[in-house]
């Protein structure tokens, strides 16, 4: 664990990450919890935040449930095309993952849309940007959803 964090931070991010209130005050609720006030609580998640260490505090959603179709795509770009070819990927905001990985295929992203006409659009859009040609594997059944740290 970074040495960054304050002794309390693993207490109030296993909070956020585990058992977060659905309450009118969901802030007052873990500082009760942890011995902290509110405004102790907001003023570090505003800290965690500032220096990356929270990323989003938000719902994770089912876009299944919802009717979405999603897709992983792999592509294999050139070393020096990486960074733009990421860049195009990265406009849509359906682009839920987007990463470099070893090896070949070397450029994986994960993208949700509304219905499947609109994924293909999507998809053959960035083909047509970037000038590649993307292995698709559809969703056929999701297995985990979001990461728990044991912090």
């Amino acid at each position: 664990m970074s040495s960054e964090l304050d002794p309390k931070d693993p207490e109030l991010l296993r909070a956020l990450q585990e058992d977060f209130p659905v309450t009118e005050r969901p802030f007052e609720e873990i500082a009760e919890r942890m011995g902290w006030t509110e405004e102790e609580v907001i003023s570090r998640i505003r800290i965690l935040t500032d220096s990356g260490v929270i990323r989003k505090l938000g719902a994770v959603l089912n876009p299944r449930k919802m009717g979405y179709v999603s897709v992983l795509a792999a592509l294999d770009v050139p070393e020096e095309s990486l960074d733009g070819t990421a860049s195009v990927i990265n406009e849509y905001s359906s682009v839920t993952h987007n990463y470099q990985r070893e090896g070949r295929p070397n450029l994986w992203f994960t993208m949700t849309e509304p219905d499947q006409a609109t994924l293909e659009k999507h998809l053959a859009e960035i083909e047509e940007n970037i000038g590649l040609s993307a292995i698709k594997m559809p969703v056929t059944k999701m297995f985990k959803i979001g990461v728990k740290l044991d912090i």
